[in-house]
């Protein structure tokens, strides 16, 4: 059965002893027991006689991370979670005694504390404040009792496992490509054994239709209670966070008492914008605990180091968007320089709706390169060749391929011929440059015996998208 309140008391604060040398001794944060928070915890749940201790995702998962990016066993304080002789499917799904205990309910239920694999007693009922849930699925369909709990059939029908994650704000979602998310992320199961027996499900602390009906996935801020429980069947499972640590069953769910809110990131945050040309970031407002309203956008730019010549715009197209709750909306940030501009500035994009207001910064960098002959001048005797090297350098750590190209002009020639031009060859015709260094080309100018003697120049461009710029080499053709 589950303890009395004097029995609780005493087994919390030995379990809240034990914890502090537990915690201690592995270098994680500590738990909060209810005596420590001031606000009195207690289970949500009727059906539960356990108080909670207040914990984190991050303080369950534990500090060990597992060959696939989850969270191992034995990293955690809380190892080896909820057991009970009767195998892990049935201990998971272990009612507690009620007055709507099912016939057949062996005695006495998921206990409010277990001895870890140090031996220390710590609180297997556990609450975690401001996570964030995953997409819900109906799973695990059943239509009886499991065997801990008596074997009879349900009295309200078919029942699920109502599943979904819970993650601390501000992570990724674990998957096998990005696993940063994985140690911050906890599976929790509304149990269909609970449902079955009407301790969650319609009307009830944990109604799994009601959990999405009046929260958005990854957007409203809930509170959970539940029990601390290891299931090894899920460690390749990403949908689990290659991790077998569970709150099952979830007991109780609520919305945190935080208010709507709203975040800003810019995607990229950084932009290499090539002089007299324009670049553009995306704004995306991501909201919290079902936020909506009008957002307004608004910019401020400021020279940060290296910048000279105009400075350039930045606008916000939309300057405004009209939020759903719990939607997420975006504006795109152009900044426009001129000509002349170049250097490094900062864009911070400011967002407001009434009393709320929030910012994010975006860097640009202006960039540019330059090109330069050397020699200026070639003099090649008709049926040979001349070279010159073209540098291009990088200017304000400008990053990219530049084509090269040449055109030859006659100035003037030898009276009395009608000659062909000199021929020009570029090795190689596109330079790579990389930021603040230099790349070269060499210009090979040739003359043959029927390019008609006399003055020539060669325009040299090198061009970027729509920057370009040139340089010329004087060509001098003489008899041999």
């Amino acid at each position: 059965m589950i303890p009395n309140g004097r029995a609780v008391a005493t087994i919390l604060a030995c379990g809240l002893l034990a914890s502090v040398l537990i915690y201690g001794h592995l270098d994680l944060p500590r738990p909060v027991a209810a005596a420590s928070t001031g606000t009195g915890l207690f289970s949500w749940n009727p059906k539960v006689g356990c108080t909670p201790v207040l914990v984190t995702v991050e303080q369950i998962v534990g500090n060990q991370t597992g060959t696939l990016g989850g969270a191992t066993e034995q990293g955690s304080v809380f190892n080896p979670g909820i057991t009970s002789p009767y195998g892990p499917d049935n201990t998971k799904r272990w009612l507690t005694p009620s007055s709507s205990t099912p016939a057949g309910w062996i005695s006495p239920g998921p206990p409010c504390t277990l001895t870890n694999a140090n031996g220390q007693i710590v609180s297997a009922f556990v609450q975690i404040n401001g996570v964030q849930r995953s997409y819900r699925a109906e799973e695990d369909w059943n239509t009886t009792f499991q065997r801990i709990n008596g074997g009879t059939a349900y009295p309200n029908g078919p029942q699920s496992d109502s599943t979904f994650n819970i993650l601390t704000p501000g992570y990724s979602t674990c998957d096998s490509a990005n696993t940063t998310g994985c140690m911050h992320t906890l599976h929790a199961e509304i149990d269909h054994d609970w449902k079955g027996a009407s301790y969650c499900g319609p009307f009830t602390t944990c109604d799994n239709n009601t959990l999405v009906s009046e929260t958005a996935a990854y957007k409203s801020l809930i509170d959970v209670q539940g029990f601390v429980f290891w299931d090894p069947d899920h460690l390749t499972d990403a949908a689990h966070s290659f991790s077998g640590w569970e709150l099952h069953p979830l007991t109780a769910w609520r919305i945190s008492n935080t208010p709507a809110d709203f975040s800003l990131t810019a995607t990229p945050d950084k932009l290499s914008v090539l002089t007299g040309q324009s670049g553009n970031s995306t704004i995306t407002l991501d909201t919290f605990n079902l936020f909506s309203g009008n957002v307004s956008f608004s910019t401020t730019l400021s020279p940060t180091s290296n910048t000279t010549g105009s400075i350039p715009t930045a606008t916000m197209t939309p300057s405004s968007v009209l939020v759903s709750p719990g939607g997420i909306a975006s504006s795109i940030l152009t900044v426009t320089t001129a000509a002349s501009s170049l250097g490094n500035y900062t864009v911070l994009v400011k967002s407001t709706c009434g009393n709320l207001t929030r910012f994010v910064s975006v860097a640009v960098n202006i960039v540019d390169f330059s090109i330069a002959a050397n020699p200026t001048s070639l003099s090649i005797p008709l049926g040979s060749s001349g070279t010159s090297t073209l540098t291009l350098t990088s200017i304000n750590g400008f990053s990219r391929g530049v084509g090269i190209s040449a055109r030859v002009t006659p100035a003037s020639l030898t009276a009395g011929l009608s000659p062909s031009n000199p021929t020009v060859t570029l090795a190689p015709s596109t330079v790579n440059l990389q930021s603040n260094s230099s790349g070269s080309s060499t210009l090979t100018v040739s003359a043959s015996l029927l390019t008609g003697p006399g003055a020539y120049t060669v325009t040299v461009t090198a061009k970027c998208g729509n920057l370009s710029h040139t340089t010329q080499v004087a060509i001098t053709v003489t008899f041999v």
